[in-house]
């Protein structure tokens, strides 16, 4: 067995080790609940075609997400477009509307994690966004209907920061002096689900920075040694770049 085999069969076996002990991160058990099983009772699929004599915007925004072209071709099966996250709906429609008569995926996340089983395992990682907990949804930072910025987010043509910026305003800038990583976006640095690092990180300590700023005559890097420096602890809290998003001060983002 090679070293990559190996690695990647001892990441597989972590997160399925976090699957089994989810209670100690005070995950939540995420499902339909009893009482949506009992509303949705002798319901049946409509198709996609219902939805948009309520909900117009919603419908036309869907034909230019990606969920749009999730499709399950089988003769004979009636799961597809809306009804695939929101379940069978016509109780929904046969009442013009209504809460109980169709699933939800802002209360209950269970309809994301049907396909996005990863993201549900990274949210069991030591540091992440609290969605396991309740106190956010997938929805808080995706817009499930909206046009995508990218093939693998579901972040909107606004930008893919502007989902972090909602809650993170002290990072947004602008800056006399910014930190061109920013501008590539916030998943740069950061594993936005939930990570092994603090602050969420993509990599420990100064492995983060050195992803970047490394050249051949290392441990300079710019034009300065960093050999005595590096040891002295991370770039952004040994009292070094402490502004790491941006400065309006120094050009070297140090404070």
């Amino acid at each position: 067995m090679g070293r990559r085999t190996a690695k990647h069969l001892l990441f597989a076996v972590f997160f399925f080790c976090l699957m089994g002990v989810s209670e100690s991160f005070g995950a939540k058990n995420f499902g339909t609940s009893p009482d949506e099983k009992t509303a949705l009772k002798g319901a049946q699929y409509v198709g996609s075609e219902s939805c948009g004599a309520c909900h117009e915007a919603e419908v036309k925004a869907f034909q230019l997400s990606t969920h749009q072209r999730v499709s399950l071709p089988q003769e004979g099966l009636e799961v597809q477009g809306c009804e695939m996250c929101h379940g069978p709906a016509s109780l929904h429609v046969e009442t013009s509307g209504g809460k109980n008569n169709i699933l939800n995926p802002k209360r209950d996340m269970a309809a994301c994690f049907q396909c996005h089983a990863e993201k549900q395992m990274e949210f069991r990682l030591p540091y992440h966004h609290p969605v396991m907990e309740g106190k956010m949804n997938c929805t808080s930072c995706h817009n499930p209907h909206g046009q995508d910025v990218r093939p693998w987010s579901a972040t909107t043509m606004q930008g893919v920061n502007e989902a972090c910026f909602n809650c993170h305003k002290e990072h947004r800038g602008p800056f006399v002096f910014e930190h061109e990583a920013v501008r590539e976006g916030c998943t740069t640095c950061h594993q936005v689900h939930g990570s092994l690092h603090p602050k969420m990180l993509v990599a420990r300590d100064n492995n983060l920075c050195l992803r970047c700023h490394t050249q051949i005559n290392f441990p300079t890097i710019g034009k300065s040694s960093h050999s005595g420096r590096l040891p002295s602890g991370t770039c952004f809290s040994a009292g070094c770049h402490t502004a790491v998003h941006g400065s309006n001060f120094d050009d070297h983002l140090r404070y």
